[in-house]
């Protein structure tokens, strides 16, 4: 499996067991400089979630990405050994209920029968409960086989209540590095406080892999050969707009009731059914 490593071998190893891992990323210095680029680039503070990635101005986007890298570029190398950074953006998540992120799994951008990718999220604030801090649901990132794409369905989504009781709020300080895999599932909560809690994200694979776009089409899977500057061209509502079609197979995202969640990702036996007899016997007795 080709999958991103760290010059420090425990963080490879918490990583691919745990599905993310946090660790020292930013210095003040840096995290000053990418709260001023932020300003610079926003008049006043977005409402609800926000990420620069959803701008329409495809080519400010862009730009923004390059400047968060510049930044962030001399961080990079000390960590990784031999990854592709694939773009970055600004998030932000405002006061109020408009910033609930609800949960689900970020986009494969790979074939994760063959490789990883990853989202490096960094908090230019500190996170709490209270604010917002990422929620996840550990290990959960190799527990059900997915395809996640604009127009594939979450497994979860039906019963994400019950599983945010098995969630983890990651409290994090402003500039620690969360690295995370893109099938772990995570959410984030209300933003309760009065300040916009403020981070930047980008994506990372191993150097190298091939990247690619996942689109349900009625029972058909199609996956397309996709590159890194798709989703500053494209728009998701555009699917698969420009790429090559790799193949295509029969496949659905099965959705899990309750009882499935807590068998695929909990471990807990599935409820034996009684027999007929017994029920009877049970009734009548």
């Amino acid at each position: 499996m080709n999958t991103v490593q760290f010059k420090d071998i425990k963080l490879s190893n918490e990583l691919e067991v745990e599905g993310s891992v946090i660790f020292p990323f930013l210095t003040a210095i840096q995290i000053d400089a990418l709260k001023e680029l932020f300003n610079k680039f926003h008049t006043e503070n977005p409402q609800g979630f926000y990420a620069t990635t959803h701008a329409e101005d495809k080519d400010w986007r862009k730009q923004v990405s390059n400047e968060i890298l510049a930044i962030i570029k001399d961080s990079i190398d000390p960590l990784f050994d031999s990854i592709d950074v694939l773009g970055g953006a600004f998030i932000s998540k405002a006061p109020g209920e408009k910033g609930i992120l609800p949960l689900h799994q970020d986009w494969n951008i790979v074939d994760e029968k063959v490789a990883r990718s990853y989202n490096l999220w960094v908090p230019l604030v500190d996170v709490n409960e209270f604010n917002g801090a990422m929620r996840i649901l550990g290990r959960s990132h190799q527990k059900q086989e997915t395809y996640r794409g604009p127009n594939l369905p979450p497994t979860l989504y039906k019963i994400s209540d019950a599983v945010d009781q098995h969630m983890v709020s990651l409290n994090m300080k402003a500039g620690m590095g969360l690295l995370y895999d893109h099938a772990l599932w995570h959410s984030s909560p209300i933003n309760q406080s009065n300040e916009l809690r403020l981070a930047i994200v980008f994506g990372v694979i191993p150097k190298g892999a091939s990247m690619r776009f996942y689109h349900q089409n009625d029972k058909e899977l199609e996956e397309y050969v996709s590159h890194s500057e798709f989703f500053f061209q494209n728009d998701p509502k555009d699917g698969p707009k420009g790429l090559e079609l790799n193949k295509s197979f029969p496949f659905e995202n099965e959705i899990l009731n309750e009882e499935q969640f807590n068998q695929v990702y909990l471990g807990v036996e599935p409820k034996k059914k009684s027999s007929g007899f017994f029920g009877l016997f049970k009734r009548t007795k």
